[in-house]
């Protein structure tokens, strides 16, 4: 599985999952990426073929279920970070352990299309 950094993730995220092997992309090291509204970034990780890892609950887990409604677009997948995950540079590691879990549990670009998991 291919992973898309939501823009409030640091890109020392990836860095981790990069050393194993895994293509991870963080939004901050993309400035075109920066800001974009969320249906579209949706579209490009889709065209990506990447899950989006985000602890953007709130406006992402109603774009999940309407994207995987009937007639919709459909993504290549959610993983949600918990709010009790702090986004501080000392939680890197363990948002980066828990990452390389579901890159694990994932391995395919297709396995948890329109489909959601939790670190």
């Amino acid at each position: 599985m291919k992973l898309l950094l939501d823009e409030m993730l640091s890109p020392a995220i990836a860095a981790g999952p990069r050393s194993s092997g895994h293509d991870v992309e963080a939004i901050k090291e993309h400035p075109e990426w920066e800001a974009l509204p969320d249906p579209e970034l949706v579209a490009l990780a889709r065209e990506q073929q990447r899950a989006i890892v985000t602890n953007n609950l709130r406006d992402f887990r109603p774009l999940h279920a309407e994207l995987i409604a009937a007639g919709g677009a459909g993504h290549a997948g959610m993983i949600f970070v918990p709010t009790s995950y702090r986004l501080t540079r000392r939680d890197v590691g363990r948002i980066t352990t828990a990452l390389e879990v579901k890159l694990a549990a994932y391995p395919n670009d297709d396995d948890l299309a329109n489909g959601e998991a939790w670190l």
